[in-house]
């Protein structure tokens, strides 16, 4: 029995290009960037090769891009070095985001820093009349993500950034989810400060990015050393560097096909299920949403009992974001759209990229059919 991975979301199969300049890097490239000679500069262009490839690939100058160690690292950067740069912050976020914003910007409310957290209604969206009141009350940075990892809204972070900035605040987005599923342009975006991992869409794991708006400051987490003009001391992973280059290089050529190709994949994927069951719920916005990603639920079925019984199958999917797996308590995200806690646990994500075969989509729906009958049935 052949496997089948839907669970994009949670991280994806490297491209093999990625692979290739990786590997590349990893046994002709022995120097440090940081040094000055022939072997470091050679390390060096690489890394620059990054950084650019990234500013390409969503709309942004290539100074603006800052190389980290990944999403969460540079949402605990930006949303720490907000608290330490300004007087009298004052931090909102949305109550989907992920647990590498959410969770600390709850420690920051522990450690006496003015925060908030922004309602969504059952369809995940947000509350703006609550954000606008946190506006007027001198919020300084609001965090919402350009797209929700579980349910797979969108969010509309240009209109939420004219909102935002009328009111002399700052907009953060963490953008992970987008890249590589709808195209980007940062710079029309208005959003002030974006936050990128790359191993969602054939990239590999360990490295991220910041890209900031002109006149934007981000100090670093840490200590000892000046690599990324002082943002983000340690020493340069240039083989992750080179992959990362491949991937956004891929993302920037290739995006607007695998967008259409995945709606397609989503449609009929879909299709298939309902002829397959009776009934399920899709919960999140319907139609703001990726074109990867679907959040569902199956009448009086445990999340997990179906996550199992789907991997004993031959179908990987999850019930939550990776960061959270193994928790006993269900999804923040869907407790935050007024579900319950045993409704919320209902919650299956089905995610899939552009290497995902239609073929496999509807061999995976029929396995998943099988599964929900024969638990319904229990």
């Amino acid at each position: 029995m052949d496997r089948i991975y839907l669970d994009w979301n949670a991280t994806s199969p490297l491209l093999p290009s990625v692979q290739d300049a990786m590997t590349e890097a990893l046994e002709s490239v022995p120097g440090n960037a940081s040094s000055v000679h022939q072997h470091g500069q050679q390390a060096r262009s690489i890394v620059e090769r990054a950084r650019r490839a990234v500013a390409d690939a969503v709309g942004a100058p290539g100074q603006s891009v800052v190389l980290t160690g990944g999403a969460t690292e540079s949402n605990n950067q930006v949303l720490r070095s907000h608290v330490r740069r300004v007087d009298d912050p004052h931090i909102v976020c949305s109550a989907v985001e992920h647990p590498s914003v959410i969770e600390v910007v709850e420690q920051l409310g522990e450690e006496g820093v003015e925060v908030a957290i922004c309602p969504v209604d059952e369809a995940g969206r947000l509350d703006r009349e609550y954000l606008r009141d946190e506006l007027k009350a001198g919020a300084t940075l609001v965090s919402v993500m350009w797209a929700n990892n579980e349910m797979g809204n969108l969010y509309q972070v240009g209109e939420l950034a004219d909102m935002i900035h009328e009111y002399g605040a700052l907009l953060h987005s963490d953008t992970t989810q987008a890249f590589g599923r709808l195209p980007i342009d940062f710079e029309s975006s208005g959003v002030d400060i974006a936050t990128l991992s790359f191993h969602k869409t054939g990239g590999p794991k360990g490295i991220g990015a910041l890209v900031l708006r002109e006149g934007c400051k981000v100090g670093s987490l840490m200590a000892g050393g000046h690599q990324e003009r002082g943002r983000r001391p340690g020493t340069e992973n240039v083989p992750a560097a080179a992959g990362l280059e491949a991937a956004a290089q891929a993302v920037d050529e290739q995006v607007e096909t695998w967008q259409q190709e995945m709606k397609q994949q989503r449609s009929t994927f879909l299709e298939q299920l309902r002829e397959a069951i009776d009934d399920f719920e899709i919960r999140g916005h319907t139609e703001q949403c990726l074109p990867n990603t679907l959040n569902l639920a199956f009448p009086d079925i445990d999340g997990e009992d179906l996550l199992m019984a789907l991997d004993l199958e031959g179908v990987s999917v999850s019930s939550g974001s990776a960061c959270t797996a193994g928790s006993l308590e269900p999804s923040h995200v869907i407790l935050a759209m007024g579900y319950d806690h045993d409704d919320a646990r209902r919650s299956v994500r089905f995610s899939f990229g552009p290497s995902t075969s239609q073929a496999s989509l509807e061999e995976a729906a029929d396995r998943i059919g099988r599964v929900v009958r024969r638990l319904s049935n229990i």
